[in-house]
């Protein structure tokens, strides 16, 4: 794939809705590169637990959806652990295609799809905190019944006191 080829392929992400919105009926869903900016701006902005690496960080928030713009946004309902495996090893043949020639990157980018390192967990954590802050922001500004299966979610991945006082900020103004 040329680069010209490459980011037309990327650009797609501006265009796929995330699924869990579809399924909720939500009017104009966020998009995949909406959420991935969201996720970004988490990794820049709260504080970075000590020993991780915020460049890292960063990066993998940009990159942690890619492969999305070919295999699609794939919602693995209850983390079924066949389906999520399925979905993993497609993300990461996208990944491979995608970034095969820039190692660096391809590396992070899997780390992320197999949550080896402290910061893919620590991204997977920011990951739910901005999917919890579009659901709080559907509930409030789009009239939106409950969408508590987002905030169960999302609660059940975080652990990190900075990131958890948010969820919980969050929570109370619901």
């Amino acid at each position: 794939m040329d680069r010209i080829e490459f980011f037309l392929k990327v650009l797609e992400l501006k265009e796929i809705k995330r699924t869990g919105w579809l399924r909720k009926e939500i009017p104009n869903p966020e998009s995949i590169a909406d959420h991935s900016f969201g996720v970004a701006m988490l990794a820049l902005l709260l504080p970075v637990p000590k020993g991780l690496d915020q460049e890292v960080l960063i990066k993998m928030a940009i990159l942690h959806d890619l492969g999305e713009c070919i295999i699609g946004d794939i919602v693995c309902e209850g983390e079924e652990e066949n389906k999520k495996k399925q979905k993993d090893q497609a993300e990461s043949q996208a990944i491979q295609a995608l970034l095969g020639n820039k190692p660096q990157l391809e590396k992070i980018a899997l780390d992320y799809i197999h949550q080896r390192t402290p910061e893919a967990l620590y991204l997977k954590e920011l990951d739910k905190l901005d999917m919890v802050l579009q659901a709080f922001f559907y509930e409030k500004n789009r009239k939106n019944p409950s969408l508590q299966e987002f905030w169960d979610s999302a609660r059940k991945h975080i652990q990190n006191p900075d990131v958890l006082e948010i969820f919980c900020e969050l929570d109370r103004k619901r």
